[in-house]
């Protein structure tokens, strides 16, 4: 099995958040610009109404040292203009249009929509932005204006908010069987993100056609609204726990913690879902040192005991030393139930909101992305 990488994308999303906020301080207008007139800045430099009317776009400049900083401050400027409603909720657009472009959520045929998202995407900002223009004055500094259209703004945010409906009912289509299953807690993390993306776009299309906003709002469930559902499921699902070699029952025993912990019930006899993990030792020689050395190995895998399916590998490895072999075998187990504490759960959750739900979903669909996989 392969090994879990521990990392997720909150650094990435806190990072992206961190550098909206400091474009929106960092954007401006830049009241004249030194030099000669030749050097004289295109007018959107110093009034972007003026070559985009605020009754057709949405604008915004930045500049920088150079055309990436730039573009960035600018996009960030954008993304204030819209307010704090929008401004703090930036992750939940990143999230959605990652999981769109990593093929995580497929909007269907509407190619001109799931082009913005993705391009929204590539770019870390709303969808629909687009960066206008550039200009360097003769100091090398960088300008930039990003720009949404308003009524194309507002097709676009119209139809991603029907189509995410769509998602959300095909998501959440589950009969009483498939309810109390892993598939169903994957499908409502899911929904919760793109319900979270639905709420966002809602807000920004609060400012680009206000009366169309008005019409669709009440027609949407928050995120939390799934989230809790996702914690209802699994605190109804039992998982047993199997594991090969080990000493005393301790590794079995910190798996069930770690397993309790992400939400989920200890199976006391054999169920639906299974953990079967292998633990082992295997001494180290290293030349020329006078310890003895011993290294733990565990795999381990979730069973599907009906569909025969195992997933969400994990895989953890190290080596601890002592004087005596009982003692550094001591404390292998000791290593490997700790690191299987820290990491184990935070992992399982990581897999179970990230993990695509099976293709009989039919707008959700399976795709590569998961950042609890190595």
């Amino acid at each position: 099995m392969c090994k879990v990488r521990i990392d997720s994308t909150a650094g990435m999303l806190v990072s992206l958040l961190g550098t909206l906020l400091v474009a929106a301080a960092c954007a401006g207008v830049p009241q004249a610009v030194s030099g000669p007139e030749t050097n004289r800045g295109p007018d959107w430099v110093y009034n972007t109404a003026t070559v985009y009317p605020e009754d057709r776009f949405v604008s915004a400049v930045g500049y920088g040292l150079d055309r990436e900083t730039a573009e960035k401050n600018a996009l960030g400027a954008l993304v204030a203009v819209f307010g704090q409603t929008v401004r703090g909720e930036t992750t939940a657009a990143y999230r959605y249009s990652q999981a769109v472009s990593e093929g995580l959520i497929d909007i269907g045929e509407r190619t001109e929509i799931d082009s913005a998202v993705k391009t929204s995407f590539a770019m870390h900002t709303l969808v629909g932005v687009e960066i206008m223009d550039r200009w360097v004055d003769n100091q090398g500094t960088h300008y930039a204006v990003a720009v949404m259209e308003r009524l194309r703004g507002g097709i676009l945010y119209g139809g991603l908010i029907d189509s995410n409906k769509e998602i959300l009912r095909n998501l959440t289509n589950l009969s009483g069987e498939e309810l109390n299953t892993l598939d169903a807690c994957i499908r409502y993390n899911l929904a919760a993100t793109v319900a979270d993306a639905n709420t966002l776009f809602m807000n920004v299309l609060s400012v680009l056609n206000p009366a169309s906003s008005l019409a669709l709002r009440d027609e949407n469930r928050s995120g939390e609204y799934y989230r809790l559902r996702a914690r209802e499921i699994a605190q109804n699902i039992p998982i047993t726990v199997q594991v090969d070699q080990d000493r005393a029952g301790r590794i079995g025993t910190v798996f069930s913690r770690a397993i309790s912990d992400a939400g989920f019930r200890i199976g006391s006899v054999p169920s639906r879902y299974v953990l079967e993990a292998a633990f082992s030792l295997h001494e180290v020689d290293l030349p020329q040192n006078p310890n003895k050395f011993v290294r733990y190995i565990v795999d381990a895998g979730l069973r599907d005991t009906v569909t025969g399916q195992i997933f969400f590998p994990y895989s953890i490895n190290g080596r601890e030393g002592h004087i005596t072999l009982s003692e550094a075998e001591n404390r292998a187990i000791s290593a490997a139930e700790t690191e299987i504490l820290s990491s184990y759960s935070k992992a399982l959750r990581s897999w179970l909101v990230w993990s695509p739900p099976p293709e009989s979903s039919g707008q959700a669909k399976a795709g590569a992305f998961s950042p609890a996989q190595p």
